[in-house]
């Protein structure tokens, strides 16, 4: 699964994590580079957010939370849509399991 963040972050599973990948060019190509590992999509999200207001340009502690509060919007818009479809994928298995399938 692929979770498009925005043009410098997006959050990507493979079947034993989560991460947390940058673009970068590679001989004239972009490509995406995992940076961040974690068991969970939530934990991802939030160390996302933390990386996010981390590398932003505040000066000051009103910019820090201006900018952690357009890093949890930014979140919030990105992932909504691709969480409901981990959710019904979950309630899909979880009603194959109880059929015994």
């Amino acid at each position: 699964m692929i979770i498009p963040i925005n043009d410098r972050y997006r959050i990507a599973s493979d079947p034993r994590q989560w991460m947390i990948q940058e673009p970068r060019t590679r001989n004239g190509e972009t490509e995406w580079e995992s940076r961040y590992y974690f068991g969970t999509l939530e934990s991802a999200v939030r160390e996302l957010r933390e990386v996010m207001v981390r590398t932003s340009d505040a000066q000051t502690l009103v910019d820090a939370l201006a900018d952690a509060k357009k890093a949890i919007t930014i979140l919030s818009q990105a992932h909504t849509p691709q969480l409901e479809q981990v959710l019904t994928v979950s309630e899909e298995k979880i009603e194959q399991v109880r059929l015994g399938r």
